[in-house]
Formats: C-alpha cells, structure tokens, sequence
C-alpha cells in the first residue's frame, strides 16, 4: 500500500515552523503504523506502539521532574528520605527482631525523688599542711593510699623549727641544774646551814626553768614538731584514711597556706540533694532516704536526712538537704551523680516506669523508641530517667505520659538500625 504523500506547507522560522513539523511527523508516523498493520504486520505494529507508550511515559516523567528510573520503580522510598530520627522497618524483618511494643507501667509513689552529688563527709576530710615554712625533704604517701592515724606524710627541715629544737635543749639543760641547786639549798635548810631565804630564790629558779622549758615544748608541739630531730620535722595525718589528694614535691618549700594532702575518711559520705521549692512540706530533718548511683543499678543504700537548708537557691529555686551515708566498702565515691527518694509516707504522684532494656543511649542522651505514624516505623522520644526500681524497672520523668506505648525489646537493634544508617548518611 502506498503512503500518501502530505503537502508541504511553508511557515516563517520560529516556534510555529518547529510545533508544525512534529505534527506532521506524527501524522506521518501514525499513517505508517495503520499501513503495517493493514499488511499484516502485527508484530511490528505492537513493537511501535510499546516504543511510543515508552516514549509517552519517558516525556511524562520528565515533565514531572521525575527520573525516568525512578517512574519505572513504582516510586519505592529510601530511609533516606525519612525523619532523621525514626527507624521503618517491615513486618517480617519486625518479627524477627523480636520488637514488642508495651504501654508504660506506673506504680504508686511512696516518696519523692530527688537528685543530689555525692561529697565528703565534712567532718571526716583533712587538708594536711606545713605548720611554718620549710623545705620537703622526704615523702612517705601518696595518692589513694590508706593511712593511719599519725602516719608520717613527708619530712621538712625549717631554721625555725632548728631553733626551737636547741632553746627547748637549753632549757632541759637549765631545769636540770635549777633541780639541783634547789635540792641541794633544801638539805642545808633542813640542816640549818640555809637561810629559808636562799631556799626560796632557789625555788623560784626551779620554776623559771621549769616554765622555760614546758614553753620550749609547747612551742614545738603547735609547729607540729614534738618528734623528730634537728630542724626537721613530720607532717602527720590527722586520721585514719585515704590520701585523695597531693601536692607535695621533693625539694620544694611550703608554707602554712599550702594544702601538701587531703586525707579523707570514706567509711561515711555525704549526699547533697536539691529539693524544690515546692515539696518543702514533705521533707523534714530525720527522714530515712534511699540512694541509688549510676556506677551500681540495682543496689540501694540507705542513709538519713540530717539537714536540711533554711534558705532558697533563687536561681533554681531549690534548698540543699544533706543526707549521711555509710559507705563501709567505699563503693560510693565523692562526686558521683546519684538520686535518692526521701520516705515522705505517700501522697505523691503515680510514677511512669519502663524495663531499663527500653532505655538506649541515642547520641549522648537517654531516649526510647515509640510507634511512629506508619506501620514499622519507630520515632525517638528523649527521656530523663530517675531512678532504679527492683525488678529491672527504671522510673522516667520527663518525656512519656501514662498513655504512652514504648518498644520494651529490641530496643538495641532500633538504635544500631539507626546508627548505621547515620554512618551511611555521612558517607555520602
């Protein structure tokens, strides 16, 4: 069959001239398909139609701004095109994880819970210092040893302690004689030889001896120096303890305002807690007080309110409470983050709980996995956690209500799902 031949129709340059000729070779090229087909050439003919419904579906994509390999996919989303901190996973990679989501529990509050640091027991720690100027010739501890009371910490030598050390000497010296003569002046007394005159002048410088001698002491006793000898003597440890702190270095000269060590008694240590303003009426002095610190989940120890403070911090509206601990086994450690819940006999609000498997470090702060908007999908919720329940069970303050549902396992492999795809992220 032959193919018409169209008319040619001349037009000026420009968009019109150029929107012609692709009609007319779609003209041209819709006649040449009816001819094939009316040739019997079938196959040919679905062969153009695929080739046009491909080119039709390649324009229509483009004109949408939509690659044409993506079109072709069914438009199937990456993970990186979710939230930045939610986690899609699906039904069966799921169940094979063993991901369960629970409600949160809550359990009724029989105290109230507060936050505070663990310090010394002010009464039990020691900064250990030259009483006069002198030189560090020895040193005899150091740090985190244990000590006993009287231990020797580090040997000086002063001029003055020299000086003290020989008029004490002279004064021994003088005493002695002045025993004598007074001795010898109450035989010739007795024996009427002896004025009773002559025998009080020599007790009268009996007793001078005596006084300048007992100051000669005394003086040496203030400077720390009743032992030793020449112009040396010991800085001492007050009690028995552990050395926390030194500062102390062969060959230096120290003063009276220098701290050489800090002895500390652990086997009791305070805990300094923060209590709101608003629950003042339920602490009092006495209250018996559980502690529990991050280092130890799971172990409590037990301790009493002694004090608590008569002014109000105005800037976070909190009062300083002390609470005593005894720490036989030196597990807590000054300067440990702990909190504790003061027995305040109920009446405080209902606490929310969660399995502490629920909890996941997620870049540096504590957060737990909720159900997401979409079937699989986990979304981050930061929490601030108290403390530790028995049976596994962390209380959370702040971040879930009662009504909130959590993921209470597979919690790990939500935040390893999401941390991969972060360093996947970062490669890119």
């Amino acid at each position: 069959m032959m193919i018409p031949q169209m008319p040619v129709v001349r037009h000026p340059r420009g968009p019109r001239r150029r929107t012609a000729r692709v009609g007319a070779l779609a003209l041209a090229t819709a006649a040449a398909t009816a001819g094939l087909m009316a040739c019997g050439g079938g196959d040919a003919g679905a062969d153009v139609k695929d080739t046009a419904a491909s080119t039709a579906d390649a324009g229509t994509a483009r004109a949408a701004g939509t690659p044409p390999a993506a079109a072709a996919s069914g438009g199937a989303t990456s993970h990186a095109n979710e939230a930045p901190e939610t986690v899609t996973l699906d039904t069966a990679a799921a169940q094979s994880a063993g991901i369960r989501v629970e409600p949160v529990t809550t359990v009724a509050s029989s105290g109230l819970s507060v936050t505070g640091t663990i310090t010394y027991d002010a009464n039990r720690v020691s900064h250990v210092g030259a009483r006069t100027p002198g030189r560090i010739v020895t040193l005899s501890a150091d740090i985190g040893q244990r000590v006993r009371a009287g231990q020797t910490l580090a040997l000086l030598e002063s001029p003055e302690v020299g000086q003290l050390r020989a008029d004490a000497g002279e004064a021994d010296v003088l005493e002695r004689i002045a025993r004598e003569n007074y001795a010898r002046e109450r035989r010739l007394e007795e024996q009427g030889i002896s004025s009773r005159k002559e025998l009080l002048a020599a007790e009268a410088e009996l007793r001078r001896a005596e006084a300048a001698r007992q100051s000669a002491r005394e003086r040496l006793r203030v400077l720390g120096a009743s032992g030793g000898r020449g112009s040396q003597f010991a800085a001492t440890a007050p009690f028995a303890g552990v050395v926390v702190a030194r500062a102390a270095n062969r060959g230096e000269m120290a003063t009276p305002e220098d701290q050489l060590f800090t002895v500390a008694d652990l086997s009791h240590v305070w805990i300094e807690l923060d209590v709101f303003e608003r629950d003042l009426p339920r602490v009092r002095t006495g209250q018996p007080v559980t502690v529990n610190a991050a280092a130890f989940p799971g172990r409590t120890f037990p301790g009493r309110i002694v004090y608590l403070g008569a002014v109000v911090d105005t800037a976070r509206r909190t009062v300083r409470a002390r609470v005593e601990i005894p720490n036989a086994d030196g597990a807590l450690r000054p300067g440990m983050f702990a909190t504790a819940r003061v027995q305040t006999g109920g009446g405080g609000p209902p606490l929310l709980v969660v399995p502490q498997e629920a909890v996941q470090e997620v870049e540096g702060r504590r957060a737990v996995f909720v159900p997401g908007d979409r079937p699989g999908q986990f979304r981050v919720v930061p929490v601030d956690v108290g403390e530790t329940l028995d049976g596994g069970r962390v209380v959370i303050r702040t971040g879930l209500t009662p009504a909130s549902r959590v993921v209470t396992a597979g919690a790990f492999l939500l935040r390893s799902e999401l941390a991969k795809r972060e360093i996947g992220e970062a490669g890119h």
